[in-house]
């Protein structure tokens, strides 16, 4: 098996279409087409110095690992808001151009929306442990989720604040109030990764227009360097 660099980013686009929301709860999207995956290039051309027999000579060195630890998903979201009946047929429909709400991933396939939390105490160290991580790595679930000053906001009709979040980068490299990323907690303990949908689309880490950008876990340490399905569930407001 291909030895993999020390540390592991990957980047995805996740488009989110034909969102169909007619529930308070989340509801799995309709359509998740992958559009392209890209990864850091980690074959960095070496530096080099002169020695000199006799020297002693004190050196300053920059370096850059990459993660493998956590994946990204991001893109942009259409949809509608429905008024339909228990076979989908719908009585009246309406097109979503300034989507708000969350998007969250899950590798649960059934999530029981009532009764989430946020993720804390012994949760966060199962999570920190299905990652490969100890609170003092890093990149460790602790280390990322540092802050817990996230706008509230609505699963089904459930106040959600205070919970674990950090922020992925926007323009410019930086966390500057958008991208919130969250982290929940189902009553059955299903790991629920959540960010806030920006309504108008935002200028992203690569300088691009989003409405979401999603961090998630995988653990893609020495003997787990596979893949982990995640399930995308969205809620609009």
């Amino acid at each position: 098996m291909m030895a993999w660099p020390n540390k592991i980013v990957i980047v995805m686009i996740i488009s989110l279409f034909s969102i169909a929301i007619a529930l308070a709860n989340p509801l799995g999207v309709d359509e998740v087409e992958r559009i392209e995956s890209s990864r850091f290039n980690d074959t960095i051309t070496p530096q080099s110095i002169q020695a000199q027999a006799g020297n002693v000579s004190e050196l300053s060195i920059s370096a850059v690992a990459v993660t493998r630890t956590w994946q990204g998903f991001y893109g942009n979201i259409t949809g509608q808001l429905i008024l339909a009946d228990s076979s989908g047929n719908n009585f009246y429909d309406w097109n979503v151009t300034s989507p708000s709400g969350q998007v969250y991933a899950s590798r649960n396939d059934s999530i029981s929306w009532t009764g989430v939390t946020c993720l804390s105490g012994a949760r966060i160290e199962d999570e920190e442990a299905y990652l490969g991580r100890t609170t003092t790595d890093p990149d460790s679930v602790t280390n990322t989720f540092t802050d817990t000053n996230h706008p509230s906001f609505l699963v089904g009709t459930q106040s959600i604040s205070g919970c674990p979040t950090t922020q992925a980068y926007g323009s410019g490299g930086s966390q500057s109030g958008e991208f919130w990323q969250v982290l929940l907690d189902d009553p059955n303990q299903n790991t629920i990764y959540t960010t806030l949908i920006q309504d108008i689309a935002t200028q992203g880490f690569n300088e691009r227009p989003w409405h979401f950008q999603l961090l998630v876990g995988e653990n893609g340490h020495p003997g787990n360097e596979g893949t982990t399905t995640y399930y995308f569930y969205v809620e609009l407001n």
